[in-house]
C-alpha cells in the first residue's frame, strides 16, 4: 500500500512542479519590458496640410432683458424663481395697498427662499423706510448693496436708500 501512494505521488509530482514553472514562465514574460530598437531607416516626415482659417467667432447674444421688478444688468445676483418672482408681486400689491406688515412677510419669505438676491432685500429696505424704522432699513440697504456686486443701478439705489435712512435716523 505504501508502494501505491508513492507511485501516485511520483507521478503527480511532475504535473504539479510543471504546473508551477509554467506559471512562473508565464508571470515572468508578463513583466519583462520590451526593448525598443531605434530605427535605421531615415524616415521622411509626412507632408502637412496647410490650416483651414478658422471660422470666425459669433457675436456674442444680446443681454437678456431682466425680470419685471428687477432692475440692473445680468450680474444683478441670482434670477428670482418663479415662486420668489411671485412672492415680490405679492408684495408689491401689498405694498401699494398700503398693508406694510404683509409686504415685509412676504419678502421675509422670499429672502428665506433666495437669500442672495439683494433686490429683494432692497425691496426690504424701502418697506421698512416706509414703516418709519430707518435703523432697520439702513441695516437691509446695507446688505442689499454688498450682495449687489456688477449691478451699478442697485448699488446706487442703495447707497441712496442708506443716505436717507442715515438722515432721519439721527
Amino acid at each position: 500500500m505504501a508502494s501505491c501512494t508513492n507511485s501516485r505521488r511520483r507521478g503527480t509530482l511532475p504535473y504539479r512542479w510543471a504546473a508551477a514553472v509554467l506559471c512562473l514562465a508565464l508571470s515572468a514574460g508578463c513583466t519583462q519590458k520590451a526593448t525598443v530598437k531605434p530605427s535605421t531607416s531615415v524616415s521622411r516626415p509626412a507632408p502637412t496640410v496647410a490650416p483651414k482659417p478658422s471660422p470666425k467667432p459669433k457675436p456674442p447674444a444680446p443681454p437678456a432683458k431682466p425680470a419685471p421688478g428687477v432692475s440692473g444688468s445680468a450680474k444683478a445676483g441670482p434670477a428670482p424663481t418663479p415662486a420668489v418672482a411671485a412672492l415680490m408681486g405679492d408684495a408689491d400689491k401689498a405694498a401699494a395697498a398700503g398693508q406694510l406688515d404683509a409686504a415685509a412677510a412676504t419678502l421675509e419669505r422670499a429672502i428665506r427662499m433666495q437669500p442672495r438676491n439683494p433686490e429683494l432685500w432692497y425691496r426690504l429696505a424701502e418697506v421698512r423706510m416706509e414703516q418709519n424704522q430707518p435703523r432697520l432699513a439702513l441695516d437691509l440697504a446695507r446688505k442689499s448693496k454688498v450682495l449687489a456686486k456688477g449691478n451699478p443701478d442697485l448699488i446706487q439705489k442703495s447707497q441712496a436708500l442708506i443716505d436717507s435712512a442715515s438722515t432721519q435716523e439721527k
